[in-house]
């Protein structure tokens, strides 16, 4: 084993589990948005009911957890896969703050939050996959994926 091959486990293993963490943050964003309420020790997450949004954070809780499929697994297809739930969750995002923003749905205080979160964390994403750097260090050994 190369100090390449351990740099790239590496960095597929860190990139997965962001990706996963980014899944489970949409899927709870989902269940929120169906009107479940979800304690957290002296506090309840509520979020108003907003059907299209559980929606759209469906499919990008989806996408990602593929893509965190894909990393963890090494296959060739990690990358694409990746950048593709990346850009579909930034749309997503986007999407959900223009529609706040043109009063399609009611604003609260924690939805924006994650939606500027989600924002930076997610542009930041795809500018480091995009670069030659990114890509090689995602570059998976298994050739037969």
């Amino acid at each position: 084993m190369t100090n390449t091959t351990i740099r790239r486990g590496t960095a597929a293993h860190a990139a997965g589990t962001l990706v996963v963490l980014y899944a489970i943050t949409f899927l709870l964003g989902a269940v929120l948005h169906l009107g479940v309420a979800i304690p957290l020790g002296v506090t309840v997450l509520t979020e108003p009911v907003i059907i299209p949004a559980a929606i759209v954070e469906s499919f990008c809780a989806l996408g990602l957890a593929i893509s965190g499929y894909a990393l963890f697994a090494r296959k060739r297809w990690a990358w694409l896969a990746t950048i593709a739930a990346h850009g579909f969750a930034l749309a997503g995002v986007l999407l959900g703050m223009a529609a706040l923003a043109a009063g399609r749905g009611p604003s609260t205080v924690l939805n924006n939050a994650y939606h500027l979160t989600m924002l930076v964390l997610l542009a930041g994403g795809l500018v480091t996959l995009a670069t030659g750097v990114g890509r090689r260090a995602l570059a998976s050994t298994d050739a037969a994926s």
